[in-house]
């Protein structure tokens, strides 16, 4: 317990501090808005963070969106072609696993990238195709579509003809020009007309429809130009006719042989000859010539 004169000996220091003179501060600022300023002060840096980070997403948001119209446009431009040359055949494997067998002078071409989203060709010339059952399948050329799901069949597409002979499945054409559609069968051969109707007849010697592929070629009743082209397309050759010969031919060579063979096979019956020219030329006249 302290002494009587301790407490004697702080009370003279009481005495000092309270005789001091009293010294007011005064603040310009209320305590609402110096708290309202610490508010800012401590919350501009996350909401600074937040911004800088909401703009970063957004950039790499809209490159994506680039990123992916980009992808999506090559894989739906991006186009192969495969050309079948005069004088060759050439089978052709598309990425479903279909068989397209291209005559000579043939193509296709079709999107690979695009393949799982639209199995679709654009087809000039003559081919036979085994299709791999799945969605559905397309084939353009200027005169006639198919469609198919799976099946095997033929098509003729030079200038302005369209073919096409069904062999197993079922097969759907529609001419271009009229809109005209038909349902094929196996063993049903359609064609479509000048006028761009489609006519439908059964075929009686399917083999004769796709012995190109075999290299054996089979004519009945056919006009002596359609004959001519056909050699011209399976030797490359050029075939040039003195005069025009409306004739009709029913025969048949094989590729094995030369041109000459095939040729003298084609001219002996129908009375005509030919003499090899320059440039790959085969001039063709008459015997009586």
């Amino acid at each position: 317990m302290k002494t009587d004169n301790q407490h004697n000996e702080l009370k003279p220091d009481m005495d000092f501090i309270n005789s001091l003179p009293k010294i007011e501060v005064t603040y310009s600022k209320s305590k609402e808005e110096v708290w309202r300023e610490l508010s800012k002060q401590t919350s501009a840096p996350i909401l600074k963070n937040k911004v800088v980070k909401m703009q970063w997403i957004k950039y790499v948001a809209a490159a994506c969106i680039i990123i992916l119209l980009g992808l999506t446009g090559f894989m739906n431009l991006y186009t192969k072609t495969i050309h079948c040359p005069k004088g060759e055949h050439l089978s052709v494997n598309l990425p479903d696993q279909s068989i397209v067998d291209l005559n000579a002078n043939s193509s296709i071409s079709y999107q690979p990238y695009w393949w799982k989203f639209s199995r679709k060709v654009q087809f000039e010339g003559e081919a036979f195709f085994k299709i791999t059952k799945g969605s559905k399948f397309e084939i353009a050329s200027n005169y006639g579509k198919t469609y198919i799901l799976g099946t095997s069949f033929n098509i003729y597409a030079r200038g302005n003809q369209y073919k096409v002979t069904c062999y197993t499945g079922k097969v759907k054409v529609v001419s271009t020009l009229t809109s005209d559609k038909i349902l094929l069968l196996p063993n049903d051969h359609a064609f479509v007309t000048k006028n761009g109707k489609i006519e439908l007849k059964k075929c009686e010697n399917m083999e004769e429809k796709i012995s190109w592929r075999n290299n054996l070629f089979l004519f009945t009743k056919t006009p002596l130009r359609l004959v001519f082209e056909e050699i011209e397309l399976q030797y490359n050759i050029n075939i040039v006719e003195k005069r025009k010969f409306d004739l009709i031919y029913t025969g048949k060579f094989g590729k094995e042989n030369s041109v000459e063979s095939a040729l003298h096979t084609v001219c002996m019956p129908l009375g005509l000859k030919f003499v090899k020219g320059p440039n790959n030329n085969y001039i063709i006249t008459s015997n009586a010539q």
